[in-house]
């Protein structure tokens, strides 16, 4: 679960410095559920998402520490499924991985 945490870190960390908690603009929204996959396992379910900034299109592309860690280290550490995108006007993460 280090993974996990150093993944919630860096969200914020980055929504503070560059993002939707940087000015009055930006928004951000992060909830939770607990689902349950195909086979009956339980999985939490996270979706982070930040809107009324400008993102850089340059930055769409970008590999940060950040985002290896969300797309690879979690897939890898915790058979999370992940999807990160960066949009003209945010951020959408979302993290769903095994509760069990």
């Amino acid at each position: 679960m280090q993974n996990f945490a150093l993944a919630l870190h860096e969200l914020t960390t980055n929504a503070v410095e560059y993002r939707a908690l940087k000015g009055e603009a930006g928004r951000l929204s992060v909830t939770w559920t607990q689902l349950q996959d195909e086979n009956g396992d339980k999985r939490l379910s996270l979706s982070w998402i930040e809107s009324g900034v400008a993102v850089p299109s340059e930055n769409a592309t970008r590999r940060s520490y950040g985002r290896e860690l969300i797309e690879r280290a979690l897939a890898y550490a915790l058979q999370a499924r992940t999807e990160y995108v960066l949009g003209a006007d945010g951020v959408r993460c979302r993290i769903e991985l095994p509760l069990a």
